[in-house]
């Protein structure tokens, strides 16, 4: 039976939850060499298939380093759903602002085989439907482009999973799904084979190198599940205080680090 869908909007009404998720991927992602050689190698096939389309690009920075970020071509155009996550890209742009737009994912504003490549990192779980956006990114791109989705594992960060689980069942929390059961790197492929004639899935893996639980619980704080375990920011504190507790049993004082892991997607055939 499918997970239920986790909504992802009231999140996302302020960008400092996925700024935090971003800034953590940023400072602290350590992947083994095949994950970075996958990294490198999409990025450069990516640059060979302008222009590209940025389709939830977030607050302008991907967590993984697959293809361009929001500032880095003057043949990109970058979209999101969430206005305040644009606004921030904007403030942070130093020289000509990007083409950013407002746009929704299942109904893309362009015209059909308009680019050249299309990328959808790490939010094809925020729509209840992820075919409808692949559909879509199939639509605006060329019958000879490239389309690239990046998620994660079902099993990823499975030591904060656990510790959450845990902590939430003794407190009397509500327990959600992740966001990304909704387009995992186990359940992606399938969610993309209609739109594509041909779709690749290519694992990667790491680790978030934590220096430490205090980190950790900053990361933590900014995730879904956690928010929706408690209605009040009372019982949320208690939430963190008791899986801070499980994860220095764990870890101590010393570095805490998370096993992170999913799938870069790669598309090619737009199935019209």
């Amino acid at each position: 039976m499918p997970a239920p869908f986790v909504d992802p909007r009231p999140l996302y009404e302020t960008e400092s939850p996925l700024s935090t998720r971003v800034g953590a991927f940023g400072r602290y992602l350590v992947v083994d060499e095949a994950s970075q050689s996958l990294f490198d190698d999409v990025t450069r096939e990516v640059a060979r298939h302008s222009p590209v389309l940025d389709i939830g690009c977030g607050v302008g920075v991907p967590l993984l380093p697959v293809g361009p970020a929001a500032f880095d071509r003057p043949d990109m155009v970058a979209g999101d759903l969430s206005i305040r996550q644009l606004r921030s890209i904007g403030m942070a742009a130093s020289g000509p602002p990007p083409g950013l737009l407002q746009f929704d994912a299942a109904r893309l504003p362009f015209r059909a085989a308009s680019f050249g490549s299309a990328l959808a990192r790490h939010m094809l779980y925020h729509l209840p439907d992820p075919r409808t956006a692949a559909a879509e990114a199939a639509r605006v791109i060329r019958d000879d482009g490239l389309f690239v989705a990046t998620t994660n594992s079902s099993r990823s960060r499975p030591e904060l999973q656990d510790a959450h689980t845990e902590a939430a069942t003794d407190l009397g929390g509500r327990l959600v799904e992740r966001m990304s059961t909704n387009f995992d790197a186990e359940s992606g492929g399938s969610k993309l084979a209609g739109s594509f004639l041909e779709v690749r899935a290519e694992p990667w893996s790491g680790v978030l190198a934590f220096p430490g639980v205090d980190e950790v619980l900053d990361y933590y704080r900014s995730a879904a599940y956690f928010e929706m375990a408690f209605d009040t920011a009372a019982d949320r504190a208690r939430l963190a205080g008791r899986v801070a507790e499980i994860l220095r049993s764990r870890f101590g004082d010393g570095p805490a680090p998370l096993t992170v892991g999913g799938a870069v997607f790669i598309c090619t055939g737009p199935v019209r």
